[in-house]
């Protein structure tokens, strides 16, 4: 099962080994703590009583992750767009993920990932407008961080896309990957919007051209002055 999964089963916590220096204590191999009742390496070999120790693993406490809604840029004129655009449930917006007090978002980059964080709300390319809580989380801190390793390959700044591959759709994917996605589909309608209509005008595009626009300007005759030389005027 997934970490996020394993993290669920509180009563079933994997066993932790504990190692310690004393002379007295010996580790088991499978993760028992063995302790001698004399604390004499004689007195054991002698068959010394033995109690048995379990350690176990703390459940993974849940934590709390929330989606960061900026307005994009710094112009009132986008934030008060965004104000008439939400009557109808959509927007153009920035989008970021927050998770043990970072802030994860996407950006375009000339090479490298786009992948990049910031203090909670305080992206400075954007005006910040609400948080939504996305629910909670059961990964620790270091598979979080293996998370984002890896969308960090997965992300390059040279892929990204106003429309299709941009900051709302990497949170929507970290979300998920969390177990508390998707992200409000207002975050992204807008985008979703355009992309359908950029793709129905892309499928226009190469059904009519170049067969029929070409067919258009090209079977046109070129016209040519039927008078050569100067034109005089009467």
């Amino acid at each position: 099962s997934s970490p996020a999964q394993g993290g669920c089963r509180g009563t079933h916590a994997p066993l932790l080994l504990e190692t310690s220096s004393r002379p007295d204590e010996a580790p088991s191999p499978r993760g028992v703590l063995i302790k001698g009742s004399t604390g004499s390496q004689a007195d054991r070999s002698m068959g010394a009583e033995a109690s048995v120790e379990i350690k176990r693993a703390a459940p993974i406490m849940p934590v709390p992750v929330k989606l960061h809604v900026y307005d994009l840029g710094h112009s009132g004129e986008m934030r008060a767009m965004n104000s008439v655009l939400g009557a109808v449930g959509t927007g153009a917006f920035h989008c970021g993920v927050e998770i043990y007090g970072r802030e994860w978002s996407f950006q375009s980059t000339p090479r490298g990932s786009g992948v990049f964080s910031c203090v909670p709300q305080h992206c400075q390319s954007h005006n910040f407008r609400t948080s939504v809580s996305m629910g909670f989380t059961r990964l620790s801190e270091v598979e979080v961080l293996r998370l984002l390793e890896l969308l960090r390959r997965d992300w390059h700044g040279g892929s990204y896309d106003m429309l299709t591959r941009n900051c709302c759709h990497f949170s929507d994917e970290l979300c998920r990957r969390l177990g508390v996605g998707p992200i409000p589909w207002w975050t992204t309608s807008l985008a979703d919007a355009g992309a359908t209509v950029k793709a129905a005008y892309d499928v226009a595009v190469d059904s009519l051209y170049p067969t029929l626009l070409t067919g258009c300007f090209a079977g046109r005759p070129q016209h040519k002055p039927a008078v050569q030389g100067p034109v005089f005027v009467k």
